[in-house]
């Protein structure tokens, strides 16, 4: 948020009667003008450090190993000195920034130093410890940007070890589930709850891929976030849970329609269809439980459309439609604008998809795109109409 969105915005709202001009003083004095000069240091500062990175890693190789180890070292503790000091004086974002690039050193300095002495990477252990050493600094200075590249650390390390060794280390997941998710269980903010799922989603997919070798089975992993996200009552985590599993099979069930486009089949497995029917029992349940009507209409994305052969891709179209059409009604019945937009984008979204993959090849394609926009053209005056009408009976009831 600007400042001088603010400036603008409060001078309105005290010529609107809604604050005080001693209201506006307040709340504009927790918003300084940044200091320019400090950027500029930092910024110089930065330049600084990135020309003897460069000189150093050009010479690399001629340097002897114990000045190495000590360059190691030294930038480290440069860079964590130097985001102390500018957290100290309030300038948080320089030091996080340093914060960062110090975490990214240590995690530099592990594999250099390997390097060095000839340590073979045929594990990833060291991504244990880059991923730890991000997670206790997170604990010392709780910044979401140093939990975002904990995240990040920890799910590279797992599509590292999937891609060059094939193997899933379960050391590495246990952290992840232990220390970071910890943190959001302890926490409970909005922002890490949707990192914490996103992570979860790009690990258990690679792993679907890599160890199981069909994509089918990912719908249990997505279920299974979606079934804690319903059994969680905080609604700073089980909301995150919830939007990332129902977009994630989302995304999934649309891959799946151009698959049985070129006649995919796939031989699926008896355990699959047992875990995947405890789970959906299981939301369907808590759904209905704490009376969340249209989500368990929601729900009818995660069915097994794969089973239905030939009509496995116009099943797929019928179950992306009562998504959106779920996702419409329980906009409405929130009284959610932002779940209202959701469901029109969804809607529109698989409206595209029908329409190319049904269409393209029967008609001519200047006939194609002409009946395409008269449609969407149709579909957008209909759903401008309900949002309109929608929002105008959520300003009468303010």
């Amino acid at each position: 948020m600007k400042r001088k969105w603010i400036i603008e915005e409060s001078e309105q709202w005290v010529n609107e009667g809604i604050i005080r001009p001693e209201q506006r003083k307040a709340i504009l004095s927790r918003y300084q003008e940044q200091d320019k000069l400090s950027l500029i240091f930092f910024l110089s500062a930065l330049f600084i450090g990135l020309a003897c990175l460069s000189l150093v890693a050009a010479n690399w190789q001629v340097i002897p190993e114990l000045v190495r180890m000590v360059i190691i070292m030294l930038f480290l503790v440069v860079f964590y000195v130097l985001g102390h000091s500018f957290e100290k004086n309030n300038n948080q974002y320089y030091g996080v920034f340093c914060y960062v690039i110090a975490l990214m050193i240590f995690g530099a300095g592990i594999f250099l130093t390997g390097q060095m002495y000839h340590y073979t990477m045929n594990n990833v252990f060291a991504f244990i410890v880059w991923g730890l050493a991000a997670y206790l600094l997170y604990l010392s200075r709780p910044y979401i940007l140093i939990y975002l590249t904990g995240l990040t650390i920890v799910s590279i390390g797992t599509i590292y070890g999937l891609s060059n060794m094939h193997e899933f280390d379960w050391w590495l997941f246990a952290l992840f589930i232990i220390a970071y998710g910890s943190v959001i269980w302890i926490e409970k903010r909005h922002l890490l709850s949707y990192f914490f799922a996103i992570a979860y989603i790009i690990q258990l997919f690679a792993f679907t891929l890599e160890q199981l070798n069909q994509y089918y089975w990912f719908t249990v992993f997505i279920l299974l976030l979606l079934v804690i996200g319903l059994l969680v009552k905080n609604h700073t985590i089980s909301q995150p849970f919830q939007r990332i599993a129902f977009l994630s099979m989302f995304i999934l069930v649309l891959f799946q329609t151009m698959l049985m486009e070129v006649s995919y089949r796939l031989s699926i497995h008896y355990i699959f269809y047992i875990l995947l029917s405890i789970l959906f029992l299981v939301a369907v349940f808590l759904s209905y439980q704490r009376q969340h009507v249209f989500k368990s209409l929601h729900l009818a994305i995660f069915l097994p459309v794969l089973v239905l052969g030939d009509l496995a891709q116009l099943a797929a179209y019928i179950i992306l439609y009562v998504f959106s059409v779920a996702v419409l009604l329980d906009g409405y019945h929130q009284e959610d604008e932002r779940k209202f937009h959701m469901g029109t984008a969804i809607f529109l979204i698989t409206t595209v998809l029908v329409y190319v993959q049904v269409a393209w090849g029967f008609i001519n394609q200047s006939l194609f795109f002409f009946v395409g926009g008269i449609i969407l053209f149709i579909i957008g005056f209909l759903l401008e109409r309900k949002r309109k009408t929608f929002t105008n009976r959520k300003r009468k009831g303010v």
